[in-house]
């Protein structure tokens, strides 16, 4: 009796709890944009200023270039600037530069105040923005962070009276901790000045779908999830402090290659076959780990040191090669969906940092080739091919996972049927590969499609933060790691519908999987990293200010 009241209040609050928390995060959202400032300015002998956003970039005639010079005379990459450990530097690109009257061969050190010359034009260097900067209005994550408490505890309290025998005390306890833990971090961030956490809202409301899924598909592994989520926040806050030290993170590129292709590369050796993948490897029959998830992160932290304007060429070239050996590891291990998360992520900072065009479409097109070469190699991803778009003339077969999660999904509506009453559990891989209809069986469309709005939430967070933190090191961290979790959600939520074929990837922080929640919170890291830049960012623009004036 009691359940029951529980149940039919809890399916009409939790959905409306949802739609509450996320109209809050857009309006929050909306507020919390930073003023643009500029941290440095080239003035003219006219008296015109040519603001300078970004950390590093190009001067030139193209009109993507970050200073814009529109004259015949000008090269389209004329010349490159960026700055290091709070100095400018300049160099040429494709046109001459002076700085007082020497012409420039290498990148050089600028003070303010210095003149340079470029494609004849007389122009004056300074630190800092050229006009006052107001302080962006205060933003506080309080409010949203009272809904999603209210959500967690009518979640688990639902849960808890499905499950009276026996009495899951795991799950309180694991929401005790979340809870705790969330309120910590939004007072520790409070007492720093930081207390936004627009990137981190989303990710704690994911967190708490994937302790009720786990609670209701295998309890017994809880503590695990627990520990390993504790594990993520810990090391989401370390990497985040590692990436706002970009000089050190670029010193480590290459140890963080060499460990991400040694790990692959012995997963293809010693790795250990689960469910046609070998994409595991095992510890004594006790500690299962996939080194694919954690290659995610080390794939963006050298992508972002290797795609700096400021870098050479052969940085560029290092990066091409380390992506080519952490796909080939893929393909020996059979890991398709990896695959195709690492390649679109490569594609999407290769066209960041303006990689022609056709170059790009050649990739493409070569990878379309290597996609037909490999449902040649292997069989069993035929098949997958075989049954998409077609998986109801398979129900028994080659269609039995995508026709069950899409009667599940029916099944639940809108509000869904409650936790634990669910029959998509019984499928295997429902609560990893299938995950999204667990979550529009048991807790509704609506739920379901909130979860899938945070990781589009996610991305548009970053590329704001990415375009505010004038950095390219920062921007290619944060878009590529939006780009991934926006991919990796899309081929798990399709898959399962059969929009797009089933490659068996999971649904970050929601699926049950202690190596991919912990890699998932180190992506994270380079969002708030960029976040961190850009309001360090706005700080020292307005402190030059002050300090010429």
């Amino acid at each position: 009796m009691v359940y029951g009241l529980v149940l039919l209040f809890s399916r009409w609050v939790l959905p409306a709890l949802s739609l509450l928390l996320a109209v809050c995060w857009v309006v929050k959202f909306r507020n919390a944009r930073l003023p643009r400032t500029a941290l440095a300015y080239l003035e003219t002998r006219s008296g015109q200023i040519l603001p300078i956003y970004v950390r590093e970039g190009y001067i030139g005639r193209k009109r993507w270039c970050d200073v814009c010079l529109p004259s015949i005379t000008v090269s389209g990459k004329h010349a490159v600037f960026f700055e290091q450990e709070n100095k400018w530097f300049l160099a040429p690109a494709k046109g001459a530069v002076y700085h007082h009257g020497r012409l420039l061969k290498q990148a050089t050190c600028i003070a303010d105040g210095d003149m340079v010359v470029i494609a004849g034009e007389e122009m004056f260097f300074y630190y800092g923005a050229p006009q006052t900067v107001s302080p962006p209005a205060p933003i506080t994550a309080g409010g949203m962070l009272w809904i999603l408490t209210v959500f967690q505890g009518i979640m688990t309290l639902q849960l808890c009276l499905r499950f009276t025998d026996p009495l899951p005390v795991l799950l309180p306890v694991c929401t005790a901790v979340l809870v705790v833990g969330q309120w910590v971090y939004y007072f520790t961030c409070r007492f720093m000045h930081s207390n936004c956490m627009l990137c981190e809202i989303p990710v704690l409301y994911l967190l708490t779908l994937g302790l009720a899924v786990c609670t209701c598909s295998a309890p017994q592994v809880l503590p695990k999830q627990l520990i390993c989520g504790m594990l993520g926040a810990v090391g989401f806050v370390l990497a985040a402090l590692l990436l706002s030290r970009e000089q050190l993170c670029y010193r480590l590129r290459y140890g963080i290659a060499f460990l991400a292709v040694v790990a692959l590369w012995g997963t293809v050796m010693f790795g250990t076959v689960i469910n046609g993948s070998r994409n595991w490897l095992s510890f004594g029959g006790v500690l299962t780990v996939q080194p694919s998830e954690f290659a995610k992160v080390a794939f963006l932290a050298v992508g972002a040191c290797a795609l700096h304007v400021a870098t050479k060429k052969t940085d560029r070239l290092f990066f091409l090669v380390f992506s080519a050996l952490l796909m080939g590891a893929l393909v020996l291990m059979v890991d398709f969906g990896g695959i195709l998360i690492f390649f679109v992520a490569m594609l999407i900072v290769l066209l960041m940092r303006l990689m022609p065009t056709w170059t790009v479409v050649a990739m493409a097109v070569g990878a379309v080739i290597a996609g037909g070469m490999v449902l040649l190699l292997f069989p069993h991803v035929a098949q997958r091919f075989e049954a998409w778009l077609h998986v109801w003339e398979y129900p028994a077969s080659l269609g039995y996972q995508q026709t069950r999660t899409m009667i599940a999904a029916a099944s639940g509506g809108l509000l869904g049927v409650g936790g634990g009453n669910g029959t998509l559990l019984s499928v295997a891989a429902a609560d990893t590969d299938l995950v999204f209809g667990v979550l529009c069986e048991e807790w509704g469309g609506l739920i379901a499609l909130c979860a899938a709005l945070c990781f589009v939430a996610l991305g548009i967070y970053a590329i704001r933060v990415a375009k505010e933190s004038g950095s390219a090191f920062y921007a290619i961290g944060a878009c590529g790691a939006a780009s991934m979790m926006i991919f990796q959600t899309a081929l798990n939520v399709f898959g399962s519908v059969d929009l797009l074929p089933l490659t068996g990837v999971t649904m970050m922080f929601v699926s049950r999987g202690g190596t991919s929640l912990i890699a998932a919170f180190l992506m994270i890291a380079f969002i708030k990293a960029a976040e961190c830049k850009a309001r360090s960012r706005l700080r020292r623009g307005r402190e030059s200010y002050e300090s010429r004036i």
